[in-house]
């Protein structure tokens, strides 16, 4: 039986020190693990977060029936969202998905926006003011009253509506959406999360089959 030589357990260090360096934690490998292993951290905790998470928010489109959940983290500034907004209407227009808006604002014209959201929840309008705020761009300019927002959107306001876009509950639903976001590590809008899957960025109507996991 031949014995190593030199070369040989030279030619085994080397590959035990490359598998050193490959794994420890600022290696190829290494990062590529941890990345797996907080994403895999992070799909526990909002699919045993799922169902509460899902009930306890008013801010949806689509069906309240069998129809799949599926989150969408949101700004109605953010240019990808807006340009998202087709497919996605049209997911819950065909009951294929309910989306659960949650609220990430990003600035103070897209927080008011998202305030505005939310009071239209008290008129069962949610759906006609999401779908204004995110096709037009009169409400953008910080002129527009959001009282007019509102008519335009086909949303009854009065001095109902006003005392809720400045309300402290108004703000404490988005403390809560900014909240869920940080503890689902999420970093950007839009960033759609499902049972199955999640995706960053503009979705099309092909996206819907991989957040349904088909």
């Amino acid at each position: 039986m031949k014995r190593p030589g030199i070369q040989d357990m030279g030619l085994a260090l080397c590959l035990l020190l490359l598998a050193v360096i490959a794994f420890r934690p600022s290696g190829v490998l290494g990062s590529r693990l941890q990345a797996w292993n907080a994403e895999r951290q992070v799909l526990a905790l909002y699919r045993a977060e799922w169902r509460e998470a899902a009930s306890s928010r008013r801010s949806t489109l689509g069906s309240d029936g069998d129809a799949p959940v599926i989150f969408e983290f949101s700004d109605y500034q953010c240019p990808f969202c807006r340009s998202s907004h087709e497919a996605v209407a049209g997911w819950a227009t065909s009951a294929a998905a309910r989306i659960v808006l949650v609220h990430v604002p990003l600035s103070d014209r897209s927080r008011e926006a998202a305030r505005a959201a939310i009071c239209a929840e008290e008129a069962g309008a949610f759906p006609r003011m999401h779908d204004y705020l995110m096709t037009n761009d009169e409400w953008v300019t910080e002129e527009a009253a959001w009282e007019s927002t509102a008519d335009a959107a086909d949303v009854p306001a009065g001095t109902w509506f006003a005392r809720c876009l400045e309300s402290t509950a108004t703000a404490e639903r988005i403390t809560r959406d900014s909240a869920l976001a940080v503890r689902w590590r999420v970093t950007a809008t839009p960033t759609f999360v499902s049972a199955h899957a999640w995706t960053i960025g503009e979705v099309s109507d092909g996206d819907l089959e991989t957040l349904l996991g088909r």
